[in-house]
């Protein structure tokens, strides 16, 4: 789990009130960003986080509609952009290095396109961008499990993530309590089933051409959601230092092998 430490934060956003996790450090230590994919929380980080306390300002915030935040009326693609705007604006954040999964990643370039003096590089985890070809475009999530367990211990056993991948049985079981709201009738994900499906974007080459940070793509070598020709696009693109392919590894890395994540992510840290 999260450090017990981290500071819990409550920014507002365009009517929805964002939580965002804060674990603190020396006074002007460099600070992390952690932005977590579709339908998730900033637990998915809880074991990268970890590897990094002590020596960075962390800041793990959750999207609107998801895990602690509050639901939304409605959203759009850029909504997530739009939360990252706020956390920034509402800490004052000048970012030192990002780490950005999943549909998390697509935000954060949008994020960086509005704020690249803020923000001095980015790493982006097996993050989906509409270019190259067109063949290998993954069905996208499913319409949201709105379905509510009486007994917590049963939801905990149901609990698989999206797309489906080998997790250790301790990190998945964590992981699920920690991804479970109290609802009426028992319990059910902590995140908005009215979130809309995800539609790919057809200005994604220019919002890479755009990135002017330095970055990095590492990929799931068989998540299934990122091809290597769409990652190795992807990666020109943006003008990527690297394109690190992790072969053994599925889509949620930081939830299959954190501590070589992390290692990576370190490595990849400009001086």
């Amino acid at each position: 789990m999260i450090d017990s430490k981290m500071v819990k934060h409550s920014i507002p956003a365009d009517g929805a009130v964002l939580n965002v996790f804060e674990l603190a450090a020396q006074p002007n230590s460099p600070v992390m960003l952690f932005v977590h994919g579709y339908r998730a929380n900033a637990h998915w980080w809880d074991e990268v986080v970890t590897a990094f306390a002590g020596n960075y300002r962390i800041i793990v915030p959750e999207f609107s509609g998801m895990g602690q935040s509050t639901w939304r009326d409605s959203y759009d693609q850029r909504q997530g952009t739009r939360d990252l705007i706020a956390v920034m604006q509402a800490l004052d954040l000048v970012v030192d290095v990002a780490v950005a999964h999943s549909w998390g990643g697509h935000q954060t370039v949008g994020l960086c396109r509005e704020y690249p003096e803020r923000i001095r590089q980015l790493v982006l985890v097996d993050s989906f961008f509409m270019v190259g070809p067109d063949y290998d475009i993954p069905a996208g999530a499913a319409i949201g499990n709105t379905r509510v367990y009486v007994n917590k211990d049963e939801a905990i056993l149901r609990f698989r993530t999206s797309p489906r991948q080998p997790i250790p049985e301790r990190r998945r079981t964590a992981l699920a309590a920690a991804s479970l709201c109290e609802v009426e009738g028992g319990w059910s994900w902590a995140y908005d089933p009215k979130l809309p499906l995800l539609d790919p974007s057809d200005d994604d080459e220019e919002l890479l051409r755009d990135l002017s940070i330095p970055c990095d793509f590492i990929l799931a070598g068989l998540g299934g959601v990122v091809s290597l020709e769409r990652a190795q696009a992807t990666a020109q693109l943006s003008r990527c230092r690297s394109l690190i392919v992790f072969e053994d590894a599925h889509h949620h890395l930081m939830l299959e092998c954190p501590e070589r994540l992390a290692e990576c992510v370190r490595g990849l840290i400009l001086d």
